[in-house]
């Protein structure tokens, strides 16, 4: 029986500032793997995140209240600084570019790290930062280009947690979606680059037995509710609001849809692999990067309606085409994008 080697990194600490979303739903995903191997960990985030508690089940959290004070954030950095060298960590782990301003500086005992999961937009506030992590070759591509020193700039992926054994689907009935519907799903946040819109207009161009599942929040949320009722598919596209575990209705859907513009990954690409199912997407960078069109999912241009639907159009005629799609997504996935793979990468590079 293989015995899985020891972690090198000992303690670590993170600084957080998100809300709720993708990269926070890693984050805690990546703490909870971390301690499974015997990693000690403190993160600091801001004052009443909803996943607070979650993470908390593996890790001494501290929250504050984070100031756009100049003078109260010079003492707040100290703090952080303070408390991360009394708890004897050797590295430090920013998640996104706001962190950076809180990082503290680096020295012989504790190296800085920045994990990005969306482009870079500038290193002025990346002081203490020594070294980059993203998310897709991408982001770190573009890092490169804006001038950061490539010897100090890592791609490593995320992972996604297998399905509970034995995990209930949501009972379409509750969301007004018939039992013999075929459910589209889209997740994310209401933003213009997520196109929602696209999803809602491929609806209305499929036949009446095709539902959409629209999850998430944001701004645009009213504009594509009221774009349903213009197209005539409000009856078919369902608005699910944020759901902080998405599995279940995962599990009740046909078809995953991530139809984005900007999409540095598209970690819901992994989660429809993992939950079994096809994967249609526009040609954004992370879905690019991710699926190997015609192998496990289909890629059409961004933007582009009439190709998305075309592509909607061959997984529900074709069920060979369909099984092979969800065979392809669950090797790559499996292969390339497994806990062990990716806490082994975190561990090599920040015990480096």
């Amino acid at each position: 029986m293989a015995i899985d080697p020891p972690m090198k990194v000992k303690k670590l600490a993170h600084i957080h500032l998100g809300v709720d979303g993708g990269a926070e739903k890693f984050f805690v995903r990546l703490s909870a793997a971390l301690a499974r191997k015997g990693v000690e960990q403190i993160a600091f985030i801001r004052h009443d995140r909803p996943w607070r508690d979650e993470l908390a089940r593996h890790c001494d959290v501290r929250e504050l209240r984070f100031s756009r004070s100049h003078l109260k954030r010079h003492f707040v950095r100290w703090g952080i600084a303070r408390q991360i060298r009394k708890f004897g960590a050797t590295a430090t782990l920013g998640w996104m570019s706001p962190a950076s301003k809180w990082l503290p500086a680096p020295g012989a005992d504790m190296r800085t790290f920045l994990r990005l999961g969306d482009w870079p937009d500038g290193f002025h506030t990346y002081g203490n930062v020594q070294d980059l992590i993203g998310n897709t070759p991408e982001i770190i591509r573009q890092a490169v280009e804006m001038g950061w020193p490539e010897a100090r700039a890592h791609v490593i992926s995320n992972f996604v947690d297998p399905l509970p054994a034995g995990l209930t689907p949501v009972n379409r009935a509750d969301y007004d979606t018939p039992e013999d519907a075929t459910v589209l799903i889209h997740l994310g946040r209401f933003v213009g680059r997520k196109r929602f819109d696209l999803a809602i207009e491929a609806v209305s161009r499929l036949p009446g037995n095709v539902h959409a599942w629209l999850i998430g929040d944001g701004e645009l949320l009213d504009d594509m509710k009221a774009l349903a009722h213009r197209l005539g598919v409000a009856d078919r596209v369902h608005f699910l609001g944020w759901q902080r575990d998405p599995s279940p209705f995962l599990k009740a859907a046909d078809i995953l849809l991530c139809p984005t513009d900007e999409e540095p990954l598209g970690n819901i690409v992994l989660e429809g692999w993992n939950a079994g199912l096809p994967v249609v997407a526009t040609a954004s960078p992370g879905p690019s990067w991710l699926i190997d069109d015609g192998v496990n999912g289909l890629l059409s241009p961004c933007g582009d309606a009439e190709a998305l639907t075309g592509s909607l159009f061959r997984v529900l005629e074709n069920r060979d085409l369909k099984q092979a799609l969800v065979q392809g997504g669950s090797a790559k996935l499996t292969e390339h994008y497994s806990e062990d793979g990716v806490v082994t990468a975190y561990d090599r590079l920040l015990s480096s």
